[in-house]
């Protein structure tokens, strides 16, 4: 007889279970009906807010964009100077000897 009791109580619980979850459920589906107009139309109002919001971000982006490209040419100029000053007594040497040689070419005026 106890088993047939245990077996009662696990029925019990299981209609039990089952008719809180519906009830849950039926609960759930009428508060998403009734909050249904208000979900349409915060959507209505906040749509042109989230556009508004993607043209912003689409102009900053555009202007950051240039923004970037000035400093990378800045910093490739930047570099590139910082690389060959060091080279400049060599090359003022290189320019010298340049014009020692070429002012030595030229024939002898007559």
């Amino acid at each position: 007889m106890t088993a047939l009791g245990i077996l009662a109580a696990i029925f019990f619980a299981s209609l039990f279970g089952a008719v809180v979850l519906a009830a849950w459920l039926v609960l759930r589906a009428v508060f998403w009906l009734v909050l249904l107009p208000f979900r349409l139309l915060a959507s209505l109002l906040i749509w042109p807010l989230a556009l508004l919001k993607g043209l912003i971000a689409f102009v900053l982006f555009g202007v950051l964009a240039l923004v970037g490209v000035v400093a990378a040419v800045v910093l490739s100029v930047g570099l590139v100077l910082a690389v060959l000053t060091p080279l400049l007594p060599i090359l003022f040497l290189v320019f010298v000897t340049w014009a020692l040689v070429r002012l030595m070419r030229r024939p002898a005026a007559v």
